[in-house]
Order: C-alpha cells, then sequence, then structure tokens
C-alpha cells in the first residue's frame, strides 16, 4: 500500500457493507454491481473522515451513483466531492470522465484486501486524467486547507424577502429586461398553482407577482450553452410564498433533451426535478415558507449551477 503524509484510516464498519450490499442488489451486472459496492465503501469512508473534521455530508443527495460509476459525496457549504475506490496493489487513481465536471476535488480510497479498512491517501482539486499515479496526490493537510477556503467563498443565499421590496442584485433583473413582448410575442405562458395568477410574462395581474431573471452559461467539454433562469414570487401569507422556477433558453429554440432542472433542501437533497427532452422551457412550481432556505440547480452533462435562496421577509 502506499502511504501519503500519513493516510487517514477507517474502519469500515458493517453498517457500510450492509448499505454497500443493498446498492449492490440493485445491479444486475456483475462489474457494474462490485463498482457500485466499492464506490459506496469509499463513499462511506471519506464521509466518517469528514465528520471527524466537523464537516458535514450528505450522499443521499444524488441518484447518479448508482447509474454510472460516480462516488460522489455532498459536502455542506463547500460542493461535491468524489471518493475513488483504490484497490490494495493499485498505484493508479482512476477517474471516470463522466465525473470531471461539478466537483471540488477527488478523493484516493484505498481499501484493504478483506474490505474491512479504507485508508484515505489524498486528493486532487481538478481531474487532469483518466487515470492518476497516487504519487502526484496532495496530502490530506491539503484537502482540509481547500474546504476551509472553499467554504469560506460561499456566497450568502439570495433573499427573496428583499424582491418583494423591489431590491434585488444587478445581476437578477426584471423579467421584461429579458423579453420584449412587441418583438417575441410567442412566449409560453405558464400560471400558478390553482390560476391565482395568469403568466409570469403578463403584463398585468391582480396578485403581487415578483417576476426576476438571471443568464446563467453552462460549459460542458463540448459546448458553451446560455439559458435564462427566471423565478416569480406570489407572497400567499405572512409564511408561506408560492415560487416558481423556470429554465429558457437564451439563443436556441429548444433546451439540449439533457439539461435538468431541480430543486434542493437546505441539505442539499434534491425534492423536485423536470428534465427538458428538447423542450423549449421548463418549469417547477412549490411552496416556501417564511425563513426557508433552498437551491435550484441547473445541469448539463458534467456541469452544474446552483443558486440558493431563502425568504426572509
Amino acid at each position: 500500500m502506499i502511504h501519503l503524509n500519513p493516510p487517514f484510516t477507517v474502519t469500515l464498519a458493517l453498517a457500510a457493507h450492509r448499505q454497500a450490499e443493498r446498492l449492490r442488489q440493485q445491479h444486475t451486472d456483475p462489474p457494474r454491481a462490485k463498482q457500485v459496492y466499492l464506490n459506496a465503501l469509499a463513499i462511506y469512508a471519506v464521509s466518517f473522515y469528514l465528520n471527524c473534521l466537523e464537516f458535514q455530508t450528505d450522499s443521499s443527495n444524488d441518484n447518479s451513483h448508482w447509474l454510472m460509476d460516480s462516488a460522489s459525496l455532498k459536502v455542506q457549504n463547500c460542493g461535491t466531492l468524489e471518493c475513488r475506490p483504490v484497490l490494495p496493489n493499485e498505484a493508479e487513481m482512476r477517474i471516470p470522465p463522466e465525473v470531471w465536471g461539478d466537483r471540488i476535488g477527488y478523493m484516493a480510497v484505498q481499501l484493504d484486501e478483506s474490505l474491512r479498512e479504507a485508508s484515505i491517501l489524498g486528493f486532487l482539486p481538478t481531474a487532469i486524467a483518466e487515470r492518476v499515479p497516487l504519487t502526484e496526490l496532495r496530502s490530506l493537510d491539503e484537502l482540509l486547507t481547500h474546504l476551509r477556503q472553499l467554504k469560506q467563498t460561499v456566497p450568502a443565499p439570495v433573499n427573496l424577502g428583499e424582491w418583494l421590496q423591489n431590491v434585488a442584485d444587478a445581476s437578477w433583473q426584471a423579467i421584461g429586461e429579458f423579453f420584449d413582448p412587441i418583438l417575441n410575442p410567442a412566449q409560453p405562458a405558464f400560471g400558478f398553482r390553482g390560476d391565482r395568477a395568469p403568466s409570469v410574462y403578463a403584463e398585468e395581474s391582480a396578485a403581487p407577482v415578483i417576476r426576476r431573471g438571471k443568464r446563467l452559461t453552462l460549459r460542458t467539454q463540448s459546448d458553451t450553452v446560455p439559458v435564462l433562469l427566471l423565478m416569480g414570487l406570489l407572497p400567499l401569507s405572512q409564511q408561506e410564498t408560492e415560487i416558481w422556477v423556470q429554465i429558457e433558453s437564451a439563443e436556441q429554440t429548444q433546451l439540449p433533451s439533457a439539461l435538468k432542472l431541480l430543486v434542493l433542501d437546505e441539505a442539499g437533497t434534491e425534492v423536485m426535478y423536470a428534465q427538458a427532452r428538447s423542450t423549449e422551457s421548463m418549469q417547477l412550481q412549490f411552496t416556501a415558507e417564511t425563513n426557508e432556505q433552498f437551491g435550484v440547480q441547473v445541469t448539463l452533462d458534467n456541469c452544474s449551477i446552483t443558486e440558493t435562496f431563502v425568504v426572509n421577509r
């Protein structure tokens, strides 16, 4: 086994193997099932290590773990780490191309032959190749510094309560600044639940609807896709606000079929989901309580952008 400065060893408890076995049984292809099992053990080890350092983690928010060779672990207020298992006699960490984006780092977790222990060897802040020699890993001391810097740079959530007072950051523009109803009359119209408000593009509304948008750019390995993230607020009471989030293409007629729109809770767990499938736009709608924090995530291939909000009134 290769040692780096030094590794952090985690005992793989019975609970870790039970979880790994439960996930393994969801796959009928033996090589995929084995990889899922090893990925789950690596995630457990990194989560245990970070929890010891008082970082909050969550691996339940990413269903792609078991659909592709992904071993991602959400670190609260930092981002997503990829936890790559390394077998006892291997001298390289393998990083599949499908996880080369939307990661704050790649952890090398070497498993012993009995799968009773896992040694966290080090990390890389970015993916530089599909196979990386373990000698090129950075130390765990550098990982701690890396995570603390990320935690400090996490922007504060956008306070939607301020929008109700007509106060907003310059990056969030009024919907009308994006769309000209004379030049672009054939815009899609979406109403609120129960038709309490007509359309997000309507010129007049009896309800106090707040509508703003932001331009986002998704950069994948093969393309650059600009989109508009549109949001609307409809106060229902002092305790509840109805919210819609919508994605429109900024340049093309249709959105890329693989583009996804997600709503996340405060822990980063997915609670709502939509996929474009070559549509012109897509929308999610929900009700948020006062002081409730949530995230809106737009993903395309390995690129992901997340905006965080809170409704303080």
